[in-house]
């Protein structure tokens, strides 16, 4: 058996680590005693026997005997073999370049607590960062094993967890440490990418790896999101500005300005009511106010009385707005006795008969008249 001239050139940058294999017959553990191995620069090969990795050739050339392999001392000399014993023995030759290339990103969106909208956010982050195997015995017995062939694709597989756990963790501690909102996260991005590489080092250190640099790029929010989140920063700063009770009169008073566009007797009530709830807002709530203009304003103007369909609330027939929860109110004729919905051009209830309130008629001729004419359509009498 002719003796080995062992060695191996990466053809494909992105492998790792690659097993070697005799060209003529495809084996790999029948190694002759006296073989030469062959490592390049940028290269290292971890020597295993019987499962373990005895020992790591550094780049050069290296006779295969026992002075450097001490293990294969005790086995038999076979003359027939010249004194060249072949032995079952693996070779792992691992690439010990450095490789700034390596493309993360996470996969689904992360949900993150903005600490100053105390809402979830969902991110997506993505970024690069380089790696170089340090330490090739621990890389090849921790990860590797018994693959033949372990390229940079299998390393971000293998890594893909630990970088989006460390990469949520680092965010969320940064933006509560330092009172910051995600949308303004971005400007911080070479700090944040700093504390996550210290972060990820240890991690990739136990697998005899050194991480080179590690950048996260981009942090970003979907745009859905985004518009909710502006909106609501806006609330908040207005909260921040005048303080929740001036914000809650604040928005309880254009409810009732939005009630107070109502022209009939109600609404001019409330229009009136507006100033004397904003005088007497230290004594009580806005919403009782409300409730006490409307009842008053019911008991001025004995109206049928229709609801609100938002909130419930009773109003009185001609209100546009809801006075409690500024709904608009579209206009609906209710019969004041039997509660029957109207057309608005009745003179009598078609259900119990009950002559309907606000139904005008013309004193010539008896015509029913619509509301807001000002001449009778049959006999052209002037309407009071």
């Amino acid at each position: 058996m002719p003796l080995d001239r062992i060695k191996k050139n990466f053809v494909d940058p992105n492998t790792l680590v690659q097993r070697w294999f005799r060209e003529s017959t495809g084996e790999s553990d029948n190694i002759m005693l006296g073989s030469q191995l062959i490592v390049n620069e940028s290269q290292e090969a971890v020597f295993f026997k019987g499962g373990q990795a005895l020992d790591v050739f550094k780049p050069g050339t290296h006779t295969l005997s026992t002075k450097n392999l001490p293990v294969l001392g005790s086995l038999f000399v076979d003359p027939v073999f010249g004194n060249k014993t072949p032995f079952s023995a693996e070779i792992y030759f691992v690439n010990k370049t450095s490789n700034l290339s390596y493309k993360w990103g996470t996969d689904t969106p992360m949900l993150i607590e903005d600490p100053k909208l105390k809402v979830l956010i969902s991110v997506s982050c993505r970024g690069q960062f380089g790696l170089k195997v340090q330490d090739s015995r621990v890389f090849v017995t921790q990860i590797v094993g018994t693959i033949s062939t372990w390229n940079t694709a299998k390393i971000l597989e293998y890594f893909r967890g630990a970088i989006k756990s460390r990469v949520k963790d680092s965010v969320a501690k940064y933006l509560l440490q330092n009172s910051q909102s995600l949308l303004t996260v971005n400007s911080n991005i070479d700090e944040i990418s700093k504390i996550v590489e210290d972060r990820l080092k240890d991690e990739f250190a136990k697998y005899g790896i050194e991480l080179l640099r590690f950048f996260v790029e981009n942090i970003a929010i979907p745009e859905n999101q985004l518009e909710k989140i502006q909106k609501g920063s806006f609330a908040r700063l207005e909260v921040d500005q005048l303080g929740d009770d001036r914000y809650k009169m604040i928005r309880s008073l254009d409810i009732m300005n939005n009630a107070a566009q109502n022209t009939g007797s109600a609404g001019t009530f409330m229009a009136a009511g507006v100033g004397l709830g904003a005088g007497s807002a230290m004594v009580k709530p806005f919403a009782e106010k409300a409730q006490e203009a409307l009842s008053a304003a019911s008991t001025l103007n004995n109206q049928t009385q229709s609801t609100c369909p938002k909130c419930n609330a009773n109003l009185p027939q001609d209100s546009k707005f809801c006075v409690l929860c500024g709904n608009k109110i579209e206009s609906v004729a209710i019969c004041s006795s039997c509660k029957a919905q109207l057309n608005g051009n009745e003179v009598f209830c078609h259900q119990c008969g009950t002559k309907v309130s606000g139904s005008p008629s013309c004193s010539g001729c008896g015509a029913t008249v619509k509301s807001g004419m000002k001449f009778c359509p049959q006999c052209g009498k002037t309407i009071n």
